[in-house]
């Protein structure tokens, strides 16, 4: 999906995969991360994803919404690969008849409009007849076709007031679907699991364990499988079971019995340590998904909330016996949101990274996951990451929940203290060149953020003293050479203002600038940027999505007339025989959109991508390396962090 650029973001958010049974090649992909952000498309493919066609859907999708754990709502028909059905979030059921170039509504069935953007749950088909299901999370139902989708009815008898998650149908006609009370993944309470016979029309609840009776935790289920070779193998995993935490029973009877699979796990995060999380790591939450391999019954995967699990032994929990699972399932997924990138001048991390859901890393390596896991103290969500220019061991990040500061270039970490009335934290954060002060701009409110007030510190966070001069949401720079001078802009008024006493107080230098965000800007970091080693250097990305240069201090400005626009910036060494450090940015330059590199001070630009790697969106942030020319790294919303090094022979 690397193709995706950067104004088709939304393309980015995968809601279902749908192979086709009989070619091996051919590969569909509902794509569309949230319903507010235009309509969705279903990618086509027939060399199993390395080449992909577009077919653009009139109705949008919601990949990253509550119901994303729904599924499969794309399917594709087992006895003809022309005919595939889409169930959507809020537009009924869709169709396409010629391999999904093009589709259309499914006028035949029932429910055409779910308001409440969960809407349908799956389709699953029953191969070599007419049988079609479909779940309808929003109405709580199930409805069958017995004719290829010419019409429509209920299924009677399926557990009341619960929306069905997932539906497997296995070879012996036996219908397996998992249910729960909310759509998740967040707030389920209540949860079952039932069989139908295709055949006789009987219903059976064999769910493994009844939440909230006898004592049991409350959750839902969500995560379901059958085994492809032996029928009577079922799968299920429950979600929102947050203690002791959740698991996946495992049924080799077709549901009369059940083995918990988590209480016996052996789990090995040696590919991914972060998962320990400060303490022991857990089998899973959030367990959307469950996969059993069609060709070798003890090979199983699933999805959590934070890796993906496989394992090669399942088979042992069928005699009691336990299952190993490892993270190394999830080698060549990347998922994360990068918030800030810093590669520091000196210490022991070549990157440190603030990251969505994850706090942050020191990288001390590119070729695996940090050894040391998370930045500790743990940040749920690290946003904004700085160092001081003179003095680059000292390091600061604040994410959500709080702020870590470090004097050893991030070896090591001590928690700061939130600001009074700021129970978020997150924003952006500007240490002093020296590390002897800094000023941090937090959210005031989770998920929806609200400006909060610019706040200054003298001792490493653990006081507060609300800045004056600055207007809350105005998120400071610090100049890298001068300790006392910090730098900001107001967006909203088009001024540059300067401190000089440590970022306690600033005043206003030059006015008159462009005021509002550019197109291309809508990260949460600061519009203003300083050069490393250079006093007095600014970088401006103003509201006209112009690029503005300053080398006094922010007295005057003049405009870089060959960017177009631009949504971030960085700077990294200089190249050999130049003077100025390399400049990256990502915007457009010369009418194309995508990532940049100047050697000579943004007289002239190189583009550094291509149209097969775009990321989506890569607005966030971008930063080269202090310490060798031309290697750069991007930020992604999903994609996580990449980086690369110059081609051969190319400056």
């Amino acid at each position: 999906m690397d193709f995706t650029g950067f104004n088709d973001w939304n393309e980015l958010g995968v809601e279902s995969i749908a192979a086709d049974p009989r070619d091996p090649g051919k590969v569909w992909v509902a794509a569309g991360e949230y319903s507010t952000a235009g309509n969705g498309e279903v990618l086509r493919s027939g060399n199993q994803g390395r080449t992909w066609k577009a077919a653009a859907l009139p109705v949008p999708l919601a990949s990253n919404s509550d119901g994303r754990n729904m599924g499969e709502r794309l399917a594709v028909d087992p006895s003809d690969d022309r005919v595939l059905y889409l169930a959507t979030p809020s537009d009924g059921l869709w169709r396409s008849r010629d391999g999904g170039a093009s589709w259309s509504r499914v006028t035949t069935f029932p429910v055409t409009s779910t308001p409440d953007n969960i809407g349908l749950s799956f389709v699953t088909f029953d191969p070599g007849t007419k049988n079609i299901f479909v779940g309808d999370a929003s109405g709580r139902d199930l409805y069958e076709s017995a004719d290829a989708g010419a019409t429509w009815h209920l299924i009677p008898g399926e557990p009341a007031g619960m929306m069905p998650q997932h539906g497997v149908l296995a070879s012996d006609g036996t219908f397996y679907v998992d249910y729960a009370n909310q759509p998740g993944p967040n707030g389920m309470t209540d949860g079952a699991v039932w069989k139908y016979d295709v055949g006789s029309g009987a219903w059976t609840d064999i769910t493994p364990v009844v939440p909230g009776a006898a004592g049991n935790p409350s959750f839902g289920y969500a995560g379901l499988a059958v085994d492809p070779r032996h029928p009577g193998t079922v799968m299920v995993a429950t979600n929102d079971r947050w203690f002791p935490i959740d698991t996946i029973y495992r049924s080799v009877d077709s549901g009369k019995t059940w083995e918990d699979v988590g209480a016996n796990a052996k789990l090995d995060i040696s590919a991914s340590p972060y998962l320990a999380w400060g303490g022991t790591p857990k089998f899973g939450w959030w367990i959307a998904s469950v996969a059993i391999d069609p060709f070798d019954s003890g090979h199983v995967i699933f999805g959590t909330g934070a890796t993906v699990y496989g394992s090669g032994d399942v088979t042992d929990a069928d005699h009691g016996a336990p299952t190993s699972w490892s993270s190394a399932a999830a080698e060549g997924i990347e998922e994360t949101a990068v918030q800030d990138l810093l590669s520091p001048a000196a210490g022991p991390c070549r990157l440190i990274s603030a990251v969505g859901d994850l706090g942050g890393f020191c990288h001390t390596t590119f070729a695996a996951s940090p050894a040391t896991g998370m930045i500790q103290p743990i940040l749920s969500t690290g946003t904004s990451v700085a160092e001081a220019g003179a003095k680059p061991l000292d390091v600061v990040m604040v994410g959500w929940s709080g702020g870590d500061f470090s004097a050893d270039g991030g070896a090591s970490w001590s928690a700061m203290k939130l600001p009074a009335g700021e129970p978020y934290g997150a924003g952006a954060v500007a240490l002093a060149a020296d590390g002897s002060s800094m000023v941090w701009t937090p959210e005031n409110q989770s998920y929806a953020p609200e400006p909060g007030t610019p706040m200054f510190s003298a001792d490493h966070g653990q006081t507060w003293t609300a800045v004056t001069g600055l207007a809350a949401g105005i998120m400071p720079v610090a100049d890298p050479v001068t300790p006392k001078v910090f730098y900001a802009f107001d967006p909203s008024a088009g001024t540059l203002l300067r401190s000089t006493d440590g970022g306690a107080s600033f005043a206003a230098v030059t006015t008159g600038l462009p005021a509002g965000v550019g197109s291309e800007q809508t990260g949460s970091l600061p519009l203003l940027h300083t050069v490393p080693g250079r006093t007095g250097d600014l970088w401006l990305t103003a509201g006209n999505g112009l690029l503005y240069h300053s080398t006094d201090g922010g007295q005057t400005f003049a405009a870089d007339p060959s960017v177009g626009t631009v949504a971030t910036l960085g700077f990294g060494k200089a190249a050999p025989g130049a003077r100025y450090p390399a400049i990256y940015l990502t915007g457009v330059v010369g009418g194309v959109q995508g990532v940049f590199r100047s050697t000579d001070g943004g007289v002239s630009w190189l583009r550094i991508n291509d149209d097969r790697h775009q990321y989506a969106w890569i607005g966030q942030t971008i930063t080269g390396d202090p310490n060798v020319f031309g290697r750069v790294y991007l930020g992604t919303n999903g994609r996580g962090v990449l980086y690369a090094d110059p081609a051969s022979g190319r400056r």
